[in-house]
């Protein structure tokens, strides 16, 4: 390490210049650090949002958080998974351990999520998202203006939410408390039915219609013109017209719906200072300056304001710029404090003014190196690095203490300082100091192994002061060396303070000496007796351990922003929180130290608010907190509400009690009892449960097999009843320069239950398949009817074409009218032929008449007469007139006969006649047949083209839609809000608040009560929260701890190159404890996280003396000393750099043990008090117990070596024998009596 010296003192101008550069580059890196309140801290936790419209929190439990945990635990590195469920979703939360890939395990629980999807209800959306500290606000405004709240929310919304959005580094700006008007379409059910329409129809109609449509750019000349297609809607009236699409045409909007501009129902209310306000929370990017940022949005507040008008005020209701630069502040005035006393301290024990100069620039050029190293690391400004710097102040001077005193303790009396001189002076030291400082930053290497919260936050602590620790050994190799020639190489360097070289050393005699020396001949003449003292002692400190206070990170010593949570029975409604909310408000505004107050009521739940109060900065905020606290718990009626420091709730220090099974009933009933014994233990206070209350819901309870057959799941009945009651957000329409969202909706908001059964459901797929085979068989089957219609009237046609050949045949035959003719001339011929024979009868008569008489004829028997000729001419006339009548009465017969062939004739011709009547009338008939069959033709025609349009009209089917009540009945049941797991158990969370400073004391408490519960069988209960994270930080400190101590016992072996004496420095450490516990009891001070990085620092520390203290030791021994006389001479010369530098640490880490400011008490506060009680402990045995163990291990190693000799015990005042084999002992002291072998 002296070659650094040699080089910085030969090329002294380099080193100037190189200082130089690190002067800019340090104050550049101050300037341009990120400042915050907490290191930026990423959280090993994902969050899974599970969303599952309508579904109940037990159904959105079995169905979708249990799959989905049971993924999650399965993907490697995930140590917990916890699950609420509510109703429409869940929240999950899976961790893992710090230090792994965060992306890797994002990526492989995003894989996992999707590869149970298919077991999931097909509704079911996830989302999967890391999770970070910073959604913590950087800021968070109250606005307010003499506006009604539906006026100014669209300002705010425009002219501060969208202007803080834009200022680089904020990721989001989250506005509650706004009152917005919306267009509310609410659809007529009856009126979508008659023009038979389906929701999603109307909702694809305007979707097209809300704004205007750009059809690219053409130009005029040397003008560019925008093509436009179409106007948006600027009026209800314009959107009451927009048309709509139906079988019968379009339709105007207003004919199946109402239209008219409705308030949106609010879920969050904001009050400032009682005042009806907004709520504006900006959060920053993870990368972002939180100071940089709320600087930016003050400034860009006036201007903001003045473009809202109206008296707007934006008020501030939490800030963390103010604590982050009040707190490092504090923290620098505490260092610069810390600096001047450690300054005056060096002064004191120097007596010369350049030589404090010389030492004091170690500390400012340590500091700014740590700083670039900030810078490097991409490390902010933050309470924990700001604390660590502060700290580092009194410790960074230790190296530049030792080089210089020992530059002037050697160069005393010389004529003239030179640079041999100067680098043999800091070769002597080199090791020792090297040693030292490696040792108090080895303590911190182990803080890599802590995981959790607390190897985080702590880890730029412990890099802020390791940079710090190495800076300062640079400087102290190079710059003071360098400096120190500067400064004396002209003078010759005093003695007084010291010895001159060589014999001289010996003999020289201070005042600190002369007490000191009397006290170590004593002890190192009476070692028992001093060891059993130090066993006492250590006795003593582990005695006394139980006495310590104990807590996890302690107070963040932010007291004046207080939040305040207000949570009133599940199921009450935001009107009834808010009134609730006003007693709380009444509290607030009456108390005198309030500065001012942000309610913010309802959000995620309507029975919930809570209140950002910010004290007066005259205000004594611890009163002030306890005052509220007693005055709130007197608000009767006000539900349960709890205060807390605003810092605090973003890391609480609750404690709790979790309790675990399968069986809900049984762990819903166990929970009473537990909170019951809970509220009995000393020391805590607000002691309530996550078990979410029963409380009063709608239960729509389906017919699972009714609503699986007609196609519906539950989801998708849940998802209908959203969209009817809450509606579905179609886009946005401007109404008077202000955007609207354009909702439609199927119902009205708050339904009754009859209401709800009455809604009518979109048609399934299910039931739309149904009604479209159901509509293709009925129109085959009317199809199948015209079909046999057709045939039937193409046989009726040929029916008839038969008929009318048949017809054609007869048109050869009479027509009527001869037919007619003839008949009259038949019945002319039948009557001339009936005068004719009646004339012949006539003549008939008339000849009978004249019948002459006939001859006498001779009787039968008489002879014959012969004849005469009378008789012969009487014969002949009677003969002729027989013959005349024999004629006449064959004309007679002949006639008749004629006459009835002219009958037959008549009935012949009559016959005709009638086939001639028949026959016109089959004619008649035939057209009357052909015309109603063409009637029939075109009726069929007529049937088949409509068939034919319905056939077509098939895809555009809708199927008759059901009812809720079709499928379901709606009921009012109790149920639970919410269903909290844990790694797939049903857990339930018990917290409690602690009260006093002593959280070890409750934990303890706390898990005595737990333990003496008597749990029904399945229930588990453990403990949470900070005890749970106290204790798993303790441990792993402690492993911390224990592998500091190894680090620290490799190193000094390395440096001594000897087992034995590093185990002798090792012995300060245990001693250090015992300071530390003083302090603590003194001051009151709990052991908490941040008392454990003192410890652990500490053990670093209480070294670095013993080393110097050796180191020398054995250095003198190495020219030729006794043992005894090198002990005495190594102790009396390294009494005052020892108390020099514990000294100056002590001095500069008193500002902030006292506390002079507050600032960053949470961590340098603690820190400070146990450092500085080990220093003084330790200290103090280091000059006593070191060197007294150290003569006892030279006097047994010499008698051992000695009886291994076979010789005589050496007196104690002969050099010891170094050879290598005693060495390889451990019980060597040395491994080489030449200084050069020395560090």
């Amino acid at each position: 390490m002296s070659g650094l010296t040699r080089f910085s003192l030969r090329n002294r101008l380099v080193v100037a210049l190189i200082s130089v550069a690190v002067l800019i580059f340090g104050v550049s890196s101050v300037l341009s650090l990120k400042q915050e309140l907490m290191p930026d801290i990423q959280a090993p936790q994902a969050a899974i949002s599970v969303t599952y419209p309508g579904a109940a929190p037990d159904v959105v439990a079995d169905e979708a958080a249990d799959p989905i945990q049971k993924a999650l635990k399965n993907v490697r590195g995930v140590t917990d998974v916890k699950a609420t469920s509510q109703t429409g979703g869940a929240q999950l939360t899976a961790q893992w351990d710090y230090g792994l890939d965060t992306d890797k395990i994002i990526a492989d629980l995003t894989s996992a999520v999707d590869g149970v999807k298919s077991e999931l209800p097909e509704a079911v959306k996830t989302e999967v998202a890391a999770g970070s500290i910073d959604d913590f606000p950087v800021i968070q405004l109250a606005v307010a203006a003499d506006l009604k709240l539906p006026e100014l929310t669209p300002l705010v919304d425009d002219l501060v939410v969208d202007r803080l959005a834009a200022i680089p580094g904020v990721r989001d700006v989250q506005l509650s408390g706004q009152d917005t008007d919306q267009i509310a379409v609410t659809l007529r059910p009856h009126d979508l039915r008659a023009h038979d329409l389906q929701p999603d129809v109307v909702n694809q109609a305007l979707q097209g219609q809300l704004s205007a449509t750009p059809a690219g750019s053409t130009h005029d000349g040397n003008t560019q013109l925008s093509v436009q297609v179409g106007d948006a809607p600027d009026s209800i009236k314009q959107v009451s017209g927009l048309p709509v699409a139906t079988t019968d045409g379009p339709i105007p909007l207003s004919k199946i719906a109402d239209v008219k501009l409705a308030t949106v129902e609010r879920t969050s209310l904001a009050r400032a200072d009682g005042r009806p306000a907004l709520s504006v929370a900006v959060l920053k990017a993870p990368d972002a300056d939180t100071v940089e940022i709320s600087h930016a949005v003050q400034a860009a507040l006036p201007d903001a304001m003045s473009r809202i008008g109206h008296q707007a005020v934006a008020s501030t209701a939490f800030d963390q710029a103010p604590m982050i630069e009040q707190s490092l502040h504090d923290l620098a005035t505490e260092g610069g404090l810390g600096l001047a006393f450690a300054i005056v301290v060096i002064l004191v024990f120097l007596l010369s003014i350049r030589s404090t100069i010389i030492t004091a620039i170690s500390i400012p050029m340590s500091l700014l190196i740590a700083m670039i190293g900030l810078r490097i690391g991409d490390l902010s400004l933050n309470m924990l690095t700001l604390a660590a710097l502060t700290v580092a102040v009194g410790r960074v001077v230790d190296d530049s203490i030792v080089v210089i005193e020992n530059i002037k303790r050697r160069g005393a009396g010389a004529a003239r300082l030179s640079i041999g001189g100067v680098v043999d002076s800091v070769k002597e030291v080199a090791g020792a100091v090297t040693a030292s400082t490696l040792t108090t930053v080895a303590v911190f290497v182990p803080l890599a192994v802590v995981g959790g919260p607390t190897g985080e936050l702590f880890r730029p602590f412990a890099i802020t002061v390791a940079v710090a620790l190495l800076a300062s050994l640079l400087v102290a190799l190079t710059i003071v060396p360098l400096l120190a020639y500067w400064f004396f190489r002209g003078r010759k360097l005093a003695a007084g303070a010291g010895a001159h070289r060589g014999e001289d050393e010996a003999t020289k005699i201070t005042a600190l000496q002369r007490g000191y020396l009397p006290i170590l001949r004593w002890t190192l003449k009476r070692p028992v007796i001093t060891l059993v003292l130090s066993v006492l002692i250590f006795i003593g400190t582990v005695a006394a351990t139980p006495l310590l206070k104990t807590d996890f990170l302690g107070s963040f010593g932010d007291d004046r922003s207080l939040q305040i949570s207000q949570e009133l029975p599940a199921g009450t409604r935001l009107a009834a929180t808010s009134r609730a909310a006003e007693k709380v408000e009444r509290v607030l505004a009456d108390d005198p130290d309030i500065k001012s107050h942000l309610s913010t009521i309802g959000g995620q739940e309507s029975n919930t608010a809570t209140f950002a109060v910010t004290l007066s900065d005259e205000a004594d905020a611890a009163a002030a907190t306890d005052r509220l606290r007693g005055k709130l718990a007197a608000v009767r009626n006000a539900g349960d509400v709890t205060l807390s420091s605003a810092v605090a709730a973003a890391s609480s220090n609750d404690v709790t009690v979790i309790l675990s099974g399968e069986n809900s009933e049984v762990l819903n009933d166990t929970v009473p009892a537990v909170v019951a014994a809970v509220k009995k233990v000393p020391g805590l206070s607000d002691v309530r449960s996550d078990l979410s209350e029963q409380r009063p819901i709608l239960k729509v309870s389906l017919n699972r097999m009714r609503a699986a057959e007609q196609g519906y799941t539950q989801a998708e009945i849940g998802q209908a009843l959203t969209a009817a009651m809450q509606g579905t957000t179609i886009g946005q329409v401007s109404l008077d320069g202000v955007e609207r969202d354009l909702i439609v909706r199927t119902h009205a908001p708050n339904p009754t239950p009859a209401e709800i059964e009455a809604l009518t459901l979109p048609v399934s797929q299910a039931r739309q398949t149904e009604a479209t085979e159901a509509a293709k068989d009925k129109l085959q089957k009317q199809s199948d009817e015209l079909t046999e219609r057709s045939d039937a009237l193409q046989d009726r046609q040929q029916e008839l074409a038969d008929r009318q050949q048949e017809a054609a045949d007869r048109t050869q035959r009479q027509s009527e009218a001869k037919v007619r003719d003839q008949a009259d001339d038949l019945r002319k011929s039948r009557r001339e032929a009936e005068r004719n024979l009646e004339k012949t009868r006539a003549q008939l008569r008339k000849l009978k008449q004249q019948q002459p008489a006939a001859p006498k004829q001779p009787q039968p028997g008489q002879p014959q007469v012969p004849v005469t000729q009378d008789q012969l001419a009487a014969q002949q006339a009677a003969a002729a007139w027989a013959q005349q009548v024999a004629q006449l009465q064959a004309a007679v017969q002949q006639a008749k006969a004629g006459v009835e062939q002219l009958d037959d004739q008549a009935n012949a011709m009559r016959d005709q006649q009638d086939e001639a009547a028949a026959q016109q009338d089959d004619a008649d008939q035939l057209k009357q047949d052909q015309e109603d069959l063409a009637d029939q033709q075109e009726a069929l025609g007529k049937e088949q083209k409509k068939l034919a349009k319905k056939q077509e009209q098939l895809t555009d089917l809708r199927a008759d839609p059901l009812t809720v009540g079709d499928v379901a009945t709606v009921k009012t049941v109790d149920a639970p809000t919410a269903v909290s797991q844990i790694d797939g158990k049903r857990a339930i969370t018990i917290t409690a608040t602690p009260t006093g400073s002593d959280l070890g004391a409750v934990s303890q408490a706390l898990q005595t009560t737990v333990d003496g519960l008597e749990l029904p069988a399945g229930v588990s209960v453990e403990q949470g929260g900070a005890s749970a994270d106290q204790q798993e930080a303790f441990g792993q400190l402690a492993l911390a701890m224990g592998l500091a101590v190894m680090l620290i016992f490799i190193i000094m072996v390395a440096t001594f190159r000897s087992l034995l004496q590093p185990l002798i420095l090792l012995v300060s450490i245990p001693f250090a404890a015992t300071g530390a516990l003083i302090s603590l009891l003194i001051t009151d001070t709990p052991l908490g996280v941040p008392a454990m990085i003192g410890l652990l620092m500490l053990i670093g520390i209480v070294v670095t003396n013993a080393i110097v203290l050796i180191d020398l030791i054995n250095t003198i021994r190495s020219r030729g000393a006794a043992p005894e006389q090198a002990i005495v001479d190594g102790a009396r010369l390294r009494i005052r750099p020892i108390i020099m530098t514990a000294a100056a640490t002590i001095f500069a880490l008193l500002p902030m043990g006292l506390g002079f400011t507050g600032g960053g008490a949470f961590i340098s506060g603690p820190l400070a008090v146990v450092v500085i009680g080990g220093l003084v402990s330790s200290t103090l045995l280091t000059l006593i117990l070191v060197p007294v163990l150290y003569s006892l291990t030279t006097r047994i190693g010499n008698r051992r070596r000695s009886v291994a000799d076979g010789d005589q015990p050496r007196p104690d005042d002969q050099p010891e024998a170094t050879s290598a084999d005693e060495n390889e002992t451990g019980l060597g002291i040395i491994a080489d009596g030449s200084e050069e072998s020395r560090p």
